[in-house]
């Protein structure tokens, strides 16, 4: 199928000057128009007014036909050329029509191919696709062919286990048919798978509390441990504070009796501070104000009475020490 790059657009002759109708017409009007050069005869005898006259009126009446047979023709060649650039017109057109519906084809024969080359693709996918199906299959088949001959095997190799069973059947009450013995093993092997069951979780559980048992005793035991060293520990700081203790005591009680004869001594100091007092506060002649209790001022009274004194003394030492004038 051709395709739009093998189109080639229609060449348009263009016609030149000299090609023209029209020009051609020109031309030919202006060969078969001969033109009448009248040239005044200078040295000829003037001729007669009249005869001129009916010369000039036959050359008139001669161009005038002339002229007129001229336009005749051109109005038929212009009838003509209008004719022909109909034609042209019309045939232009056509051969436009005939361009545009070349094209539609040529688009309508590439698509068309362009579809067959995208189905052919398609149906070589799918070609392609099947054979792969194809051999998948001729797989399976040889696999089910040998599973096939495996179970045919395995079937003689147990037929007379069956026959075995048929003649059980046959000769006990107890099983109906073959199926029934089938089913009453498949119902004793779920029993024992779940009796192994229950057997597996009931040793897991008990694996289990072995284990918490055996880890709670070694944290039991870590933890006795731990407590006996820390009582182990206690019991020293116990045994060393009681000696402390006992030292600090024996101190106490010394610091006791040493402040009991210490409260006794400031007991009689007291006394004795108020005992002075009071004489000083006689010797001085003056009313004893203070508070026995009052140890501070009583001090105070008797350091002023004291500083008094030692002033009186040095007094009398001065003046016991200067000479006794005689008369």
């Amino acid at each position: 199928m051709a395709t739009c790059k093998n189109v080639q657009k229609a060449k348009i002759v263009k016609h030149s000057k000299q090609n023209d109708p029209l020009t051609q017409i020109f031309h030919t009007s202006k060969e078969d128009t001969p033109i009448i050069k009248k040239y005044p005869e200078m040295n000829m005898a003037r001729a007669n007014p009249e005869g001129q006259l009916m010369r000039a009126r036959q050359d008139l009446l001669k161009a005038e036909n002339e002229l007129k047979e001229k336009r005749e023709e051109q109005k038929i060649r212009k009838i003509e050329m209008q004719q022909q650039w109909t034609d042209l017109r019309n045939k232009e057109l056509s051969l436009r029509e005939s361009f545009i519906e070349y094209n539609k084809l040529v688009k309508e024969n590439r698509e068309k191919r362009e579809r067959a080359e995208k189905k052919i693709c398609e149906e070589k996918e799918l070609q392609k696709l099947r054979e792969e199906e194809i051999s998948e299959l001729k797989k399976n088949i040889e696999k089910f062919s040998e599973a096939r001959d495996k179970i045919k095997h395995y079937v003689n190799e147990y037929k007379m286990y069956q026959n075995y069973l048929e003649r059980v059947v046959n000769e006990t009450d107890e099983f109906e048919s073959v199926p029934a013995i089938f089913n009453r093993y498949e119902t004793l092997m779920e029993a024992k798978e779940q009796l192994a069951e229950k057997q597996d979780k009931s040793l897991a559980i008990l694996e289990e509390a072995s284990k918490n048992m055996h880890e709670m005793t070694q944290t039991k035991t870590n933890m006795l441990m731990d407590l006996s060293n820390e009582l182990a520990q206690l019991q020293g700081r116990y045994d060393r504070a009681k000696a402390l203790a006992i030292r600090w005591e024996t101190i106490v009680a010394i610091i006791k009796a040493a402040a009991a004869v210490k409260q006794s001594e400031l007991t009689q100091i007291r006394s004795s501070c108020y005992n002075l007092y009071l004489q000083i506060c006689k010797r001085k002649g003056i009313a004893s104000e203070l508070d026995p209790t009052d140890y501070e001022h009583q001090l105070l009274e008797i350091k002023r009475t004291i500083m008094e004194m030692k002033r009186i003394v040095k007094a009398v030492k001065k003046k016991a020490a200067k000479p006794v004038k005689r008369e």
